[in-house]
């Protein structure tokens, strides 16, 4: 299965029979051959559709499917992953054409048949939110959609160039060429933050007002537009990235924190 087959949100497919089979098919915890990703997968959900419940529904959605077809998982590790992240992309994009559809309805009157929704306590409310804390990058933000999703599967979901290519449904030196101009962005958002850090500069401290930064995407273009037109911020930014690689030839950090999957949720 390819992800470019997983992209279309369809609803005439052995995937969509498969979803309301699942129940019956599947025990009441994942199978184990799942645990190693359910985080990562879960993760991924939850910063496409940014609703809970709706990252639990897709999560379920995608283990249904896997079952289903488990036949045409690939043998190896990497490719597996990617088979997995791509199942995921397709049940998101599932819930979002749903959305459209609501959307739509409400404006013609005829709204689908939705699930009541879930009443949550205050404790899980804030559990939540910071579970969706978890999903800030602030380095990243200066990259388009299109480059932050390449982004986040290589450096939060550690996957490779050719597996990200898989999962978005394109070719590998499109997704190499995505992921190179996402990290120069990310690197050029990196050295403004450094200026801000080291302080000094008049004008960066009227754009930031004090150091506790929230990088909306207009601030963070005020603050690259100086880094790049101011000479004092521009060695100050130099300096601080002496040490590290060539702009663009890697994306830091390492690893960014996944969530943790509601494992029994999903299975229901």
């Amino acid at each position: 299965m390819t992800s470019s087959r997983l992209d279309q949100p369809a609803h005439n497919t052995g995937a969509h029979r498969a979803q309301r089979r699942a129940p019956r098919t599947l025990a009441q915890r994942p199978p184990a051959r799942y645990e190693a990703y359910l985080d990562g997968l879960f993760t991924y959900c939850l910063s496409v559709l940014c609703d809970h419940d709706e990252a639990t529904a897709a999560l379920g959605d995608l283990l249904a499917v896997s079952e289903r077809q488990y036949a045409r998982c690939p043998a190896g590790e990497a490719e597996r992953k990617a088979w997995l992240y791509a199942l995921a992309r397709w049940a998101c994009l599932r819930k979002l054409a749903e959305r459209r559809r609501s959307r739509q309805g409400a404006h013609t009157g005829r709204v689908p048949e939705q699930a009541p929704a879930v009443e949550v306590s205050e404790e899980e409310r804030e559990r939540r939110h910071r579970e969706l804390a978890l999903l800030a990058w602030p380095e990243a933000a200066g990259t388009t959609p299109e480059q932050r999703e390449a982004l986040e599967l290589a450096v939060r979901h550690q996957l490779g160039t050719r597996e990200v290519a898989s999962v978005l449904g394109m070719n590998y030196p499109a997704a190499r060429e995505l992921l190179a101009a996402g990290a120069c962005e990310v690197d050029r958002t990196r050295a403004a933050l450094a200026v801000v850090e080291m302080g000094g500069c008049p004008t960066v401290a009227q754009l930031t007002g004090d150091h506790q930064v929230l990088l909306s995407a207009a601030l963070r273009r005020e603050l690259v537009r100086h880094v790049d037109d101011c000479p004092r911020c521009r060695r100050a930014a130099e300096r601080a990235g002496a040490a590290g690689p060539w702009p663009g030839s890697t994306v830091t950090p390492a690893a960014l924190p996944l969530a943790e999957a509601p494992r029994a949720a999903a299975q229901a």
